[in-house]
């Protein structure tokens, strides 16, 4: 299993503008997961208000998905009009964790994952 723990935020990478990242990593957190992309997993999450540990987010709000993992972070560029989009994807069983997550901007993420 592995953790992921910290502040939700948005940020830009690279041309791109409000990419999902927690404050521990510095990459964005879909290019942080792509090692479970194709894979089944497990994902459990729990978002607080304030940091906390596991233990003392347990009589919040804790959510877990099950399947097959969806993981795409792509920057889409034209030869003629230069940067286009970037695809910033995370599906787990058909969930789409990406927009969940967005709408706790600013708040503590404990994201645990089993594949």
């Amino acid at each position: 299993m592995k953790t992921y723990k910290g502040q939700l935020k948005l940020d830009s990478y690279g041309e791109s503008d409000d990419v999902l990242f927690i404050s521990t990593i510095d990459t964005p957190l879909v290019e942080a997961l792509g090692w479970i992309s194709g894979k089944k997993a497990i994902v459990r999450y729990c978002v607080t208000e304030k940091q906390t540990t596991k233990e003392e987010s347990e009589d919040q709000f804790l959510k877990k998905l099950m399947g097959v993992a969806e993981v795409e972070f792509n920057t889409r560029y034209s030869e003629i009009t230069d940067y286009l989009w970037t695809d910033e994807e995370l599906n787990i069983g058909g969930h789409d964790i990406i927009a969940e997550l967005k709408s706790y901007i600013g708040e503590w993420l404990i994201l645990e994952i089993e594949t």
